[in-house]
């Protein structure tokens, strides 16, 4: 390419080497790139229609063609090689050799650039959809705690009409749940211990209400106590069975409700009784159905089976506590 006339030691060769490198990098392949980053930016912002961009792109390849083939003749090897013939300045071995070069470049460099604002977009991705989510299960949580406030209220509101002495006892339960609402739902996890603690509380704040027109029983077993669990994710079955069972019975009714935790592997079930159809509008109301989207966003491998048969509504949890 230079003719043969031309002897240089691998020193020398490596030197202008490194310096030619050097020179088309500062002056050519990186302001190529900024160029056509430039260009696609303003494609993006659709400030460039399709046409003009293509043009444009193009137009950058050859222009920063141009200056490499004057950098390369007319600066480095004259310098570089003071003796040598150098071939004219229109090469077409090298201008096609220097385009798939600038080519490659552009090739790289974009393919870099996407992906580095790919993996951008994916971490605000990730943070939206978890605040998101933080802000729907908060959402969720204010809809129940106001819930069980409710039917606690109207059970001392049934009390107090009856006069019942009763009431206070009934009141400092209350106070003893609203503690536990405020303050221990803050933590994304209590003990499983807590959480049967809070459903015996507040299944003795029911038998006050119902006394002896309904049999309640709350057996369970745990391997560890110390296994952690969503606060509050079991009540709302527990709510259920009294708002759509208890409540809407006349006569002696009942609520069987089991828990079984192995393994961190829980089974949660709740029976009751009941007289008519209301039961069959329990997963419309706030109780069931927010439970179920909580237990969609804080255990998705869960299942949740409900069903009636012979007037005993039967709700199912099958939980991992480890799979969050």
């Amino acid at each position: 390419m230079y003719g043969n006339n031309a002897q240089v030691n691998k020193i020398e060769i490596f030197t202008i080497s490194f310096i030619s490198v050097v020179v088309l990098l500062l002056f050519v392949k990186i302001p190529l790139v900024y160029c056509a980053f430039y260009l696609i930016k303003k494609h993006a912002d659709n400030q460039f229609n399709k046409i003009i961009f293509v043009l444009c792109f193009i137009g950058n390849i050859v222009f920063f063609n141009l200056i490499m083939q004057l950098l390369y003749f007319k600066v480095l090897i004259p310098l570089l090689f003071k003796n040598l013939k150098v071939l004219p300045f229109f090469n077409n071995q090298f201008i096609i050799t220097s385009l798939f070069d600038e080519i490659l470049i552009l090739g790289i460099a974009i393919a870099i650039k996407q992906y580095s604002v790919s993996e951008k977009l994916r971490k605000i991705q990730q943070i939206l959809e978890k605040e998101k989510l933080e802000t729907e299960l908060s959402f969720l949580k204010a809809q129940i705690n106001p819930h069980f406030l409710f039917n606690t209220l109207n059970n001392i509101y049934s009390l107090s009409l009856k006069k019942s002495d009763e009431a206070p006892i009934v009141v400092l339960k209350l106070s003893k749940l609203l503690r536990f609402v405020l303050y221990e739902t803050q933590n994304k996890t209590i003990t499983i211990a807590k959480e049967i603690q809070f459903l015996n509380d507040y299944i003795e704040l029911e038998k006050i209400r119902y006394n002896n027109r309904l049999t309640i029983n709350f057996e369970y077993q745990a391997d560890d106590m110390n296994a952690l669990i969503a606060p509050l994710i079991l009540v709302p079955f527990v709510e259920n069975a009294f708002k759509h069972g208890a409540s809407e019975t006349i006569t002696t009714g009942f609520i069987q409700i089991n828990l079984h935790l192995l393994k961190n592997e829980l089974l949660f079930t709740v029976k009751n009784s009941f007289e008519n159809d209301t039961v069959k509008d329990s997963n419309d109301g706030i109780g069931l159905k927010n439970l179920r989207r909580q237990l969609e966003l804080l255990y998705p491998n869960f299942d949740l089976y409900t069903s009636i048969e012979k007037s005993v509504f039967k709700a199912t949890l099958l939980l991992n506590l480890n799979k969050k």
